[in-house]
């Protein structure tokens, strides 16, 4: 086993409590909010043989709650309340704040949501939420009144997670099909598999079946639980919601013109991921705009690995972020910076957070 394996171990027996999330109960049960943000978990589709035709974002959350009941009151205090619709980068905004509204009372915070960017939430929370106490990411790959429904099994499973409290100084986790992943590694690999989210190859945090959890592992910034440098730089309340930069990603491809790097930053983007190496046509455009001072971010196409080097003077590596978590990150950057050193050792430190010993 590697020697960080052990430090986790360590920092895990020493910082996450230990008790099974059905060891809290009557008296002082745990508060655990929900925030609906709409997608497949609250879709109704026609019939309950139709996984794949349906309308999403037909219920409120607090239907999907009260169905879990009442074996979920046997697990925490819920309350549910209704948040944002993930649509754009303001709406990720707002529920970050929504969120550390809702832990100033709450001892942690499930939120649902589409499948199609939960993973850009997820992180985009990771990185922004103020407070400690667990912050849960589920939804579903189908909507709530077909066969063999998955929602309601993934939301029962983050409330018992949530209610347990073990995952508090994790930041933000990704909680479906009984697996629970960091916000940083977790990715949709299927439109339609349950197992769809996937930690590829730093694996999963570890699992929940029934009310049992067991934790593999832990992230990095466990390290820092309890002290200030736990919080990021990148605290929402401090950013103008209408001064979020724009930032895109361009996909490498053999042939591939530079004009849509060009319009990128012609249309006022401070940020371009590359995804894959770039093709000549794209890395003169890439030269053009780098002397414009639009920062640049090379990424992987594969899924997976890394960008270690990334071969320009000028253009940071994302190592291994995917291609859509880096423009994540390059967002939050550009935002609380403009200082191209500043912006390089925050990408570093912040996207690939590492175990110190």
């Amino acid at each position: 086993m590697r020697r960080s394996l052990l430090v986790v171990a360590v920092l895990l027996a020493g910082l996450v409590p230990t008790l099974p999330a059905a060891a809290k109960t009557e008296p002082g049960k745990p508060k655990v909010a929900v925030i609906g943000t709409g997608g497949t978990i609250t879709g109704v589709a026609g019939d309950r043989s139709d996984f794949e035709e349906y309308k999403g974002s037909s219920l409120p959350i607090a239907d999907i709650v009260e169905s879990l009941r009442p074996e979920l009151d046997a697990v925490a205090d819920v309350t549910s309340a209704e948040g944002p619709e993930q649509t754009a980068m303001t709406d990720y905004y707002d529920l970050s704040l929504q969120v550390d509204r809702e832990l100033r009372t709450a001892d942690a915070v499930v939120v649902t949501s589409g499948t199609k960017s939960l993973e850009e939430l997820a992180y985009f929370l990771d990185l922004t939420v103020r407070s400690p106490k667990p912050v849960i990411v589920t939804g579903s790959m189908r909507p709530s009144n077909v066969f063999s429904a998955d929602g309601p099994a993934n939301l029962y499973d983050s409330i018992v997670l949530a209610a347990s409290e073990r995952t508090r100084c994790f930041g933000t986790v990704v909680m479906l099909d009984d697996e629970i992943l960091a916000a940083r590694e977790a990715t949709k690999t299927s439109t339609l598999r349950l197992d769809t989210f996937q930690a590829r190859e730093q694996g999963v945090l570890g699992t929940v079946d029934g009310k049992r959890i067991r934790l593999l592992r832990a992230p990095a910034r466990i390290q820092d639980c309890g002290k200030n440098s736990w919080r990021t730089p990148f605290d929402v309340s401090r950013i103008k919601r209408d001064e979020l930069p724009r930032t895109e990603i361009v996909s490498s491809y053999p042939d591939a013109g530079g004009e849509a790097i060009t319009a990128f930053a012609e249309a006022g983007a401070r940020g371009i991921v590359v995804a894959g190496d770039p093709s000549p046509g794209e890395a003169s455009a890439l030269r053009g705009v780098l002397g414009e001072g639009v920062t640049v971010v090379a990424a992987a196409r594969t899924g997976s690995g890394a960008v270690y080097e990334a071969g320009a003077p000028g253009v940071l590596p994302a190592e291994d972020l995917l291609p859509q978590k880096a423009r994540i990150l390059l967002l939050l950057t550009l935002a609380t910076t403009r200082e191209p050193e500043d912006i390089a050792k925050r990408f570093a430190r912040y996207g690939v957070p590492q175990f110190t010993s």
